[in-house]
């Protein structure tokens, strides 16, 4: 049996957590661009981020009953343009550890930007949607945050996001900010450089 979710929980559910899903799968962080391992740890977390919300967007249905998913907000659920190689990829690589790894070499071993594109594309028509008055009322929308995760979202820039621990451990928010222009004006993974 599904929790019910009653516009109160659904105003927490939104402009937290699914914000928060969103800004860490599409946003980045001050970083060293020259360590590798840094790197790995932030697109890691990127894509484990974009795969929460893969199944966000994409399932009509529950698999467990405590699942939030994009219809508890009328957002239809549809699938995500990715191949199968890519699905089969993001799902076996990331999150399991497998002999199919051997199946790489150097040059097929590089990730992919196709899982931040397309989830950043979903995530920009979900925003438009939680913005327009087709969205349910009685729920919440911390509106100034998300015209302005969705104004960056649509600049063609990076999301750059940043928080800091103010006194007494209290958590201060998210700041977002434009970074780098994009490649192709979609969320990508965070680029390496050598010295």
């Amino acid at each position: 049996m599904p929790n019910i979710l009653t516009a109160k929980k659904k105003s927490v559910l939104l402009n937290e957590h699914v914000f928060y899903e969103i800004i860490f799968a599409l946003g980045v962080s001050k970083h060293d661009a020259h360590d590798y391992c840094v790197w790995e740890h932030l697109n890691f977390s990127r894509m484990g981020h974009a795969r929460a919300l893969i199944y966000f967007f994409e399932c009509p249905k529950r698999k467990w009953p405590d699942d939030l998913i994009s219809e508890d907000f009328g957002f239809p659920a549809k699938k995500i343009r990715l191949s199968k190689r890519d699905r089969d990829r993001l799902n076996k690589d990331l999150f399991h550890l497998s002999v199919a790894r051997l199946r790489h070499k150097s040059k097929s071993k590089a990730w992919p930007h196709v899982f931040l594109n397309r989830v950043h594309e979903r995530s920009v028509k979900f925003i438009r949607y939680i913005l327009s008055p087709k969205f349910e009322r009685g729920i919440k929308v911390l509106k100034q945050q998300w015209e302005l995760l969705l104004q960056i979202l649509e600049s063609g820039h990076e999301l750059c996001i940043s928080s800091s621990i103010a006194k007494g451990n209290q958590f201060s928010g998210f700041n977002l900010s434009q970074g780098r222009r994009l490649n192709f004006g979609l969320s990508e993974l965070t680029p390496v450089f050598s010295i």
